[in-house]
């Protein structure tokens, strides 16, 4: 669209050549069109030229492959995800490298401490969250900067690779050079370190947490959330030349227990029964609190004889069993049901039910007995 002003502009100038032309002649015309021309060629071009800035200004575009320092990108698990290409001229790559580590080997193995190199690597890519900044002095004399940050907003990181190597030779001598690269590997070490001791604890941490959620706080075995899930394990790796059994295991009176010497002598007692049943299965099977005083137990490649004789021998050792709590020593018993878990059962919950009913039936019929399912 041509401007109000420029139609302003060329109506002047018509008025002006055709005066002109009354006045003084045709020559004069054709001087005064060739002046409007370039008049009107002149402010096209500003016009277009003003409007080609605007656009340009609105939004810049960088093309990282006309950058001089390598630049390579990642996600947070240290996988590449695209390089520009003086990344590839300084690492030698034919090739995208598939992670960091791939991508820069062929710069660290050329380092004075290549291995002091890769651990500072490794330590960066265990902290997702890290800005970090090292120096690579390799065998050549080159020094290569290596600068890496997240990128805000992403799950990626970015990573700047520059040769200093002119910028370090200006600002020190040897010696002092010396003593810099020293210091920076001082620096490395130590960060290094701090960041492994970081990565252990935050391991440590992580086994606590398993341990707090599969683990009974009171007796440190199987909680039944853990041992359900470890019983459907143990059904798909069955079969008919495996077979399961269940028990299920109560303390008898219980109640009793905590009236009579208290609910701290009534944990103890869970405890050192929780204790007798794993020590008692070991290998043949695992154990679990299903709640309260009640517990359960999944035998594998057990005949049924060996079931009722591990159920048996439980039930024997808690009788003979002395519970000391402070100043207070008793007794109790168990009462104990069996059930096998048929093959072809989509889960282990028919089983335990039936198992169940099991123990039941033992304490209906007087309590301190195994009783199977039949």
């Amino acid at each position: 669209m041509i401007s109000h002003k420029f139609k302003i502009l060329a109506t002047l100038a018509l008025a002006a050549i055709t005066l002109t032309a009354v006045t003084f002649g045709a020559y004069p015309v054709i001087l005064s069109l060739v002046g409007l021309g370039l008049i009107t060629v002149s402010a096209i071009l500003t016009g277009f030229g003003s409007k080609e800035r605007r656009k340009k200004n609105d939004r810049w575009l960088i093309d990282a492959n006309a950058l001089q320092d390598a630049i390579f990108i990642t996600d947070l698990n240290g996988k590449v995800v695209g390089a520009n290409k003086a990344c590839k001229q300084l690492t030698l790559a034919n090739k995208i490298a598939d992670t960091a580590a791939t991508l820069l080997e062929p710069l660290q193995s050329q380092a004075i401490d290549p291995q002091s190199a890769a651990d500072v690597l490794n330590a960066v890519l265990s902290a997702p969250d890290i800005k970090f900044t090292d120096r690579l002095t390799l065998t050549d004399g080159r020094v290569i900067e290596r600068t890496t940050r997240p990128i805000e907003g992403t799950n990626q990181r970015i990573w700047i690779l520059r040769d200093v190597t002119q910028a370090s030779v200006a600002s020190s001598d040897s010696a002092m050079h010396q003593t810099m690269l020293e210091e920076d590997a001082a620096r490395t070490a130590e960060l290094a370190e701090q960041l492994f001791h970081a990565k252990a604890e935050l391991e440590n941490k992580q086994t606590e947490l398993t341990k707090l959620a599969n683990t009974d706080p009171l007796t440190g075995i199987w909680n039944r959330r853990r041992f359900l899930a470890l019983a459907e394990k143990a059904i798909s790796d069955a079969s008919e030349t495996k077979p399961l059994w269940v028990l299920m295991m109560d303390i008898d009176h219980f109640k009793r227990v905590n009236d009579t010497y208290g609910h701290a002598a009534g944990d103890v007692a869970i405890r050192d029964f929780s204790k007798l049943i794993k020590e008692t299965i070991a290998d043949a099977g695992f154990v679990g609190r299903m709640g309260g005083e009640e517990f359960a137990a999944i035998l594998t490649n057990c005949a049924v004889d060996e079931a009722y004789r591990l159920a048996e021998r439980i039930r024997k050792q808690t009788t003979q069993m002395q519970t000391a709590a402070g100043a207070e020593v008793f007794r109790f018993t168990t009462s104990m049901g069996v059930a096998a878990w048929l093959p072809g059962e989509p889960s282990i919950e028919p089983a335990l039910d039936r198992a169940d009913k099991a123990l039941y039936s033992a304490k209906t019929y007087g309590r301190n007995r195994v009783v199977g399912y039949e």
